[in-house]
């Protein structure tokens, strides 16, 4: 803590100067976007200034915030996809059973209880899979817990 003051006075210095100094936006390849590039320029030394005036404990605490909620928003997409992989095969066996069960001339009563089967099956592992995820998320959740607490200790003890 006896730093940061130091180090809040030194980045706002430099913030400060950084409107003044050229900065190369390696970002945009086109020489034709001069414009574009000037503008993504200034809005990045105000983002900096803006970053500077925030404390570091509600930095971290909004990264924190952004860390857990792109984690959910994966865990979704991975739900999502996963949901649409089983709809897939499930909708393929079930034209490959149809098309057997009309070659054989099985009745669809049999059909239908595979599929029943089959799709309890699906849900049981869907479940399983849910829960370990979100026994890793916790497990995770701890471990950051538990170093904050082990810095936060440290930072007591003089």
């Amino acid at each position: 803590e006896r730093r940061s003051p130091r180090l809040s006075a030194m980045s706002a210095a430099a913030d400060e100067t950084s409107e003044d100094q050229p900065v190369r936006d390696v970002g945009l390849s086109r020489p034709t976007n001069g414009i574009l590039q000037e503008a993504s320029v200034v809005q990045n030394a105000k983002a900096r200034q803006a970053v500077s005036r925030i404390s570091r404990e509600e930095l971290e605490d909004r990264y924190f915030r952004l860390q857990d909620e792109n984690l959910v928003l994966k865990q979704h997409a991975r739900k999502q996809e996963d949901k649409i992989k089983r709809m897939a095969t499930k909708l393929i066996r079930l034209v490959n059973d149809k098309k057997r069960a009309e070659r054989i001339g099985g009745g669809p009563k049999r059909l239908g209880q595979d599929v029943e089967m089959e799709e309890m099956m699906e849900q049981l592992h869907e479940k399983v899979r849910d829960l370990e995820r979100q026994n890793d998320g916790l497990r995770n959740r701890l471990i950051s817990t538990k170093q904050q607490l082990q810095l936060q200790g440290h930072r007591q003890v003089p």
